[in-house]
């Protein structure tokens, strides 16, 4: 079924509808966790994106450069974002499909400042608007 005219949003809403949910792998500095100042405004726009699929289902995965023993300082600053975190440069723990094995994880949709940061924001916000659209319909259609 088609939901958006761009390939890759329609592919990460069928995803979405499919699984009832969708994995983000995200990067921290500078995507959600402003270093420079000047685009502090953007990763708040990217965590209030992120806090919203929260309501619609994600498994959210930090998908970060930072040294070993920063992991645990960096889960602590997204979870005070109010992100529900469920790995950290690993797969969930209850992930048993056949990819995001050998270093590389796998989800549905990277966001990184370095990767298309807006590209991939401006996916994710069009992706969640068709997902809300088409449960609303098929919840209606219940009725």
């Amino acid at each position: 079924m088609r939901h958006h005219a761009n390939f890759y949003t329609n592919r990460l809403v069928t995803e979405w509808l499919k699984n009832g949910k969708i994995i983000i792998g995200c990067d921290l500095d500078d995507t959600i966790i402003p270093y420079n100042e000047e685009i502090k405004d953007n990763c708040k726009k990217m965590v209030d994106l992120i806090l919203e699929c929260q309501k619609e289902g994600i498994i959210f995965l930090i998908n970060t450069a930072r040294s070993e023993y920063q992991l645990e300082k960096a889960k602590q600053q997204v979870e005070e974002l109010g992100i529900v975190v469920h790995g950290v440069n690993k797969m969930h723990p209850e992930w048993d499909k056949p990819y995001g094995i050998n270093g590389k994880i796998y989800a549905n949709i990277f966001l990184d400042d370095r990767g298309g940061f807006w590209d991939s924001y401006w996916t994710l916000t069009n992706a969640l608007t068709m997902v809300k659209i088409e449960r609303k319909k098929n919840n209606e259609s219940k009725l």
